[in-house]
């Protein structure tokens, strides 16, 4: 090669190298990812506090950056775009799900993912800023793999980036026993806030996700997540850890008071049941729009107080779930479908079945949706009756839950002869989103054409709509109750999964609610109805773990076993709502762990002593606790 030639391809490739980028962009893109989790996040307000995940961050950028600088140019660009579009769809969906729930997931929920496909319209929903971030963040980790540095192979770069990395992860480690200073700080009329809700508490029992973000940022959350349900089991340690979690369940359960029997203990022995699972049935949804269910409460039992708090990732099975057999989801994390080979004998289906019941469920929806095929029958039920099977050509039948009834086979299914009988029904008519073009809203108009512009708001006008779909399915049980001659024997039991979370206008949602805090949300409608009963409102404080035993009771059923849950009729209990995130209702009073403030939540309640605070969140953290244990040991088991 010529001098000349030499000193052109010289040029180029100096040429071509300055369209690269500078080896600063990998770091600093990583860091991008938590800074926008941050921006999306975090709570109300502002605190030095709430830097952490930003210390956090910017560690785990440095790690990140080291150990790329220490591979070969090749090597490390595909791992950059393994590692940096795994974190950018990690922080997307967190931030997109927190943006909904108030709440983060845990890895193992991200599996749920096809069972929302159906609700992608409400994406539609999303602020502006958090599409704009995501278009931002993909473009740069998209400019940067296409631009990616060079470098040069050296020893004393691979030994830099090296020492980086692991002074990086070092700290990251480390840092938390910073954090957990702060619990020094968390104070209520000077009381100690106490380690059970603390940030060590946090960090090591991992009680709920979006509270360990606080801590620790997306990065560590992930790194944590991962190694705890993922890697830990694995080991060896894991099955000590197990043996010592039943231990610890039944040192809980021994100091429980034994259930009395009352004056509701065999009220409905030898009825049919008929479970109603609402789905997103608000309380601010009834009255005008709800005839038939606002009679059946006034005729019946009505659960004034009633809470369904959220465990898990997932709200609607959540409460399917906890009402089937007395516990939550894990909000520790770990797939529902890990526990289908949990032993499920205690639960509602299985307990009546040893009775002589025969249970089956009864939904719109395909089998695999939240795996209930599967769930159903290791839950108990004989069959999981699903709508689809039954449907034929006229697919638009779907989005009306009388179905049930109009369709021959599925009413023949439902009022089946022989043995007395438990039915599990699984509303759909109430459920997001809540716009007219969406698909049942459209197919509710149709019917109810009023319902369009009623209220001014189309959220509004949507949500009233579907209440009254819902009420037409209760009208049509009764009628076809009364037309099956069951309506003597026969008691119904409905009880909500989940506040109307996919409104999006928030003032709307407090107003309609009468409330001012989050946590009074969660108070959702439930009832019991039977021909002849007595009217009557409880208002004492329950949650959903306190339905199984209390229908238990009704139905004169004597538990083989512990629940985390108490009859709601035993006067021994007082009453009230533990969540996962730390806060709690009880004594007319509600803590809300997040904005970590007491909140009066029912007129001339009386003031809670601090050493009553002190107990109720302790009380909440272990209930969290054991609640997980239970699932994670598979307690029941041979019980």
């Amino acid at each position: 090669m010529t001098m000349d030639a030499a000193t052109e391809q010289a040029g180029k490739m100096t040429k071509k190298n300055t369209r690269r980028f500078s080896f600063f962009w990998i770091p600093l893109s990583f860091f991008a990812l938590e800074v926008f989790g941050f921006c999306l996040l975090r709570e109300k307000g502002f605190s030095l506090h709430q830097l952490w995940p930003l210390a956090f961050g910017l560690l785990w950028a440095l790690a990140l950056g080291g150990i790329l600088r220490m591979l070969t140019p090749k090597v490390s660009r595909v791992l950059y775009g393994i590692l940096y579009f795994l974190g950018f769809i990690y922080a997307g969906a967190q931030t997109g799900y927190y943006n909904v729930f108030s709440e983060m997931m845990w890895l193992s929920d991200f599996r749920y993912a096809s069972e929302g496909s159906d609700y992608l319209d409400v994406l539609l929903s999303f602020p502006i800023d958090w599409w704009i971030g995501l278009i931002l963040l993909a473009v740069g980790g998209g400019l940067i793999l296409w631009k990616f540095p060079v470098w040069k192979k050296g020893a004393a770069m691979r030994l830099a980036g090296g020492l980086t990395a692991v002074l990086a992860l070092t700290a990251a480690f480390l840092m938390p026993q910073l954090v957990f200073l702060q619990d020094a700080d968390i104070r209520y009329a000077g009381s100690d806030y106490g380690r059970s809700q603390s940030a060590e508490a946090a960090y090591n029992n991992m009680f709920n996700a979006h509270r360990l973000y606080e801590i620790c940022g997306l990065h560590q959350t992930a790194v944590k997540d991962l190694y705890t349900h993922v890697i830990y089991p694995l080991t060896p340690g894991h099955a000590a850890a197990q043996e010592a979690g039943r231990k610890q369940i039944d040192d809980y359960f021994a100091q429980k008071p034994a259930h009395q029997d009352n004056e509701m203990t065999g009220l409905f022995q030898g009825k049919n049941v008929v479970l109603v699972l609402m789905e997103s049935m608000d309380d601010w949804l009834m009255g005008p729009h709800t005839p038939t269910i606002n009679k059946l409460m006034e005729e019946g039992i009505n659960f004034t107080n009633f809470y369904t708090p959220v465990y898990g990732g997932i709200r609607t099975f959540n409460t399917e779930f906890c009402t089937n057999n007395g516990m939550f989801l894990s909000s520790g994390g770990g797939y529902a479908f890990d526990y289908v080979t949990n032993s499920f004998d205690n639960s509602l289906a299985n307990t009546m079945k040893r009775q002589g019941y025969s249970p089956k469920v009864f939904h719109y929806n395909n089998p695999s949706f939240y795996s209930r095929g599967v769930f159903s029958l290791a839950m108990g039920y004989d069959e999981y009756v699903c709508y689809e099977d039954y449907v034929g050509e006229d697919k638009d039948a779907l989005y009306d839950d009388k179905f049930l009834f109009d369709n021959q086979q599925v009413n023949d299914l439902f009022f089946r002869e022989g043995a007395p009988t438990l039915n599990f029904i699984i509303t759909r008519s109430a459920h997001l989103s809540y716009k007219y073009n969406e698909v049942l809203s459209n197919w509710g108009l149709k019917l109810y054409p009023q319902y369009r512009g009623l209220t001014g708001n189309e959220e509004e006008d949507c949500a009233y709509l579907k209440a009254r779909l819902v009420d037409d399915m209760f009208a049509r049980l009764m009628e076809e109750l009364e037309a099956h001659d069951q309506l003597d024997n026969t008691v119904i039991i409905a009880i909500t999964d989940h506040y109307t979370y996919g409104i999006k206008d928030l003032d709307l949602l407090y107003a309609r609610s009468g409330v001012e805090d989050a946590l009074e949300l969660e108070r959702t409608p439930c009832f019991i109805w039977a021909k002849d009963l007595e009217p009557m409102e409880v208002t004492k404080t329950l949650n959903t773990s306190d339905m199984l035993p209390t229908m238990l009771n009704l139905m004169g059923i004597t538990p083989e076993v512990s629940y985390l849950g108490r009859d709601a009729f035993d006067d021994s209990y007082l009453g009230w709502a533990p969540f996962s995130d730390g806060s709690w209702v009880s004594g007319g009073w509600g803590y809300n762990a997040q904005e970590k403030k007491l909140i009066p939540m029912q007129e001339n309640a009386q003031p809670l002593s601090a050493e009553t605070v002190e107990t109720l969140h302790r009380s909440v953290a272990e209930f969290g606790k054991i609640n997980n244990l239970i699932l994670e040991t598979d307690y029941y088991q041979d019980r």
